[in-house]
């Protein structure tokens, strides 16, 4: 009795781990990943490492990226799962680094968000905005975003969105027109932003598990 009082517990939360490992959903295309990413290449973001234990550096010029629309903000990304059920879940948050390193990023809007409960392993289409007058200068090319996304169950990855040059720099110019002080008040806003999260510990993924 005593053996089996011990072990029970214990083969219990190995149990438990192993299902979790298996509860997976990430972007596809995903950062440093050809293809479609297996369950095992999902990542877990997190504060210090926005994509994982992926390199940034050595994949971002390697890496499939998601060409943005027309007007150079739009972004529409295949949200996959592995698992169904909450852990699957294909609702997510998203940050953005135009400039391609991993070190500035800023919340995007998920306009169009996925299943945060699905019954079948699959996928959605999810939309998302980058913050207005954004111009992507990664990557070798120098027309790459970095994308962190994050599933409300915690899991994701990194991915690429492309952008035209045309699109950019229409983009800007719409912005320009704006007025500059409009431009700066909205910097001060971000900038602000990110002090006081950091401040506080907290994540700009809207996230409360990241």
């Amino acid at each position: 009795m005593k053996f089996f009082a011990t072990v029970l517990p214990s083969f219990t939360v190995v149990l438990a781990l192993a299902l979790h490992v298996q509860a997976h959903a990430s972007p596809v295309p995903m950062l440093g990943i050809k293809g479609t990413p297996q369950r095992n290449q999902v990542q877990r973001p997190s504060t210090s490492s926005p994509c994982g234990n992926v390199n940034i550096a050595n994949t971002i010029d390697s890496s499939e990226s998601v060409p943005l629309e027309s007007d150079g903000t739009t972004l529409r990304l295949n949200i996959t799962n592995y698992n169904a059920g909450g852990d699957g879940s294909r609702k997510v948050s998203v940050l953005v680094d135009p400039t391609g390193t991993g070190k500035d990023f800023v919340a995007a809007n998920v306009t169009k968000n996925g299943d945060p409960a699905p019954k079948n392993n699959g996928a959605d289409i999810v939309t998302i905005e980058l913050p207005a007058g954004t111009k992507c200068t990664g990557g070798g090319k120098g027309n790459l975003c970095l994308l962190s996304v994050k599933s409300s169950a915690g899991f994701g990855g990194c991915t690429l969105a492309s952008q035209l040059a045309s699109s950019s720099s229409s983009t800007g110019s719409s912005c320009k027109s704006k007025g500059k002080k409009a431009k700066r008040s909205g910097d001060r806003r971000a900038v602000g932003t990110r002090a006081a999260l950091a401040a506080r510990g907290e994540s700009l993924h809207q996230n409360p598990v990241f």
